[in-house]
């Protein structure tokens, strides 16, 4: 009974098998093949998605945390930039080959600051001085307060005759040379500046950044006399400060206003910090007046240094500290001051004529203006 039915069933589907399988040689139909439509009917249909690869999973769009430890890291490298790139004098090499104005100012600035100044402090200090105390013990001791009163009468005049004034040719001849090596050294970098500003905007720039610097210095020595956190606070502005005194000829160039440098100095703040770190350590370990020196001895290095280094910012750092206020209390009292004085200004001239008929007047309204420019260059956020 089973075997006619199952040749009748096969009889209605070898032929359709045949139509659908057969190969190019005309052979005969494969047994799976004769069979196909009996296995669909008994396990259902394959569907077209079962044959296709798997499609790799989506990468997840949330954006990825920040560690602390990131932090951390970043912030130490950028100081860590800082102090790579002031001691990288290796990057002076170019200049000096390049240029020999670079070469003999910088021979000089050593010859006069290292040799003569140095030289001769420590002439004194080592030599003389010494010889003067051993002269003391060879004497009675009822003559030795004359042996005391000749060694402190040589060392004021020495000083006074001798050390200040080379300080203070120095200190004009420094200016004159440490201008010329940055221009030298700006002029091989070929860096472009921006737009030409007018005659009188550079005067009151150049007048408010003098004033900041000067505001700027009283504040940082002012921070030594607070208790515990003085010493480092006043080494850490000292950092800052060398770090301005060696970019600022690189931004004068540039002829960026006092706005700009403030604000590109405050987004840069750790590196800065890290730039100014070496020379400020040198100075202060150095006594009176031979921290001078040295500083002098090594800031036309720190000058070529500054001209071919690539500040670095801080990213994955919140943003409160991607951006230091440092000089928000300097601002803020430059501002005070040049309000104060343009408000004086303006009361004398008002005690006068209504129109200045004179060069003295003309001169007062001029300053006055100067300093509204001025004050008005100040973010309106301190104003």
């Amino acid at each position: 009974r089973i075997r006619p039915l199952l040749r009748a069933r096969s009889s209605r589907i070898v032929p359709r098998a045949m139509r659908g399988r057969s190969n190019n040689s005309g052979s005969h139909t494969t047994m799976t093949a004769a069979t196909s439509d009996y296995g669909t009917e008994a396990f259902g249909k394959d569907s077209a998605e079962d044959h296709q690869a798997p499609t790799p999973a989506e990468p997840s769009r949330q954006p990825r945390r920040v560690e602390v430890r990131d932090v951390f890291r970043e912030v130490a490298a950028v100081w860590s930039a800082g102090v790579v790139d002031a001691i990288s004098w290796h990057r002076c090499i170019i200049f000096w080959v390049k240029s020999e104005a670079i070469r003999s100012r910088t021979l000089q600035c050593a010859m006069l600051n290292g040799v003569i100044f140095l030289g001769s402090i420590v002439l004194f200090n080592w030599a003389i001085g010494p010889t003067l105390e051993l002269t003391r013990h060879f004497m009675p001791e009822e003559e030795a307060w004359a042996a005391d009163f000749i060694g402190a009468a040589l060392s004021a005049l020495y000083q006074v005759l001798w050390i200040y004034p080379i300080y203070c040719i120095s200190f004009v001849l420094n200016t004159v040379m440490y201008q010329e090596v940055a221009d030298h050294a700006l002029a091989l970098k070929k860096s472009k500046p921006t737009k030409s500003s007018p005659p009188l905007e550079r005067l009151i720039n150049e007048a408010f950044r003098v004033l900041l610097n000067t505001v700027y210095i009283i504040g940082m020595n002012l921070l030594y006399y607070i208790p515990v956190a003085g010493s480092l606070l006043y080494f850490l502005h000292s950092c800052w400060l060398a770090s301005i005194y060696c970019f600022e000829y690189r931004w004068v160039h540039l002829r960026w206003t006092s706005n700009e440098r403030l604000d590109y100095f405050e987004k840069h703040w750790l590196y800065f910090a890290g730039f100014g770190f070496p020379v400020s350590v040198v100075s202060f370990l150095c006594p009176r007046f031979i921290d001078a020196g040295m500083f002098a001895v090594l800031f036309p290095m720190c000058i070529l240094t500054a001209i071919a280094a690539e500040p670095r910012a801080l990213r994955l750092a919140p943003g409160v500290f991607r951006r230091l206020p440092v000089f928000a209390v300097v601002q803020g009292s430059s501002c005070l001051l040049l309000r104060l004085f343009e408000g004086r200004l303006g009361g004398a001239a008002g005690n006068g004529d209504s129109k200045p008929s004179s060069r003295r007047d003309s001169g007062a309204a001029t300053a006055a203006s100067a300093g509204a420019s001025a004050a008005a260059a100040v973010p309106a956020s301190l104003g």
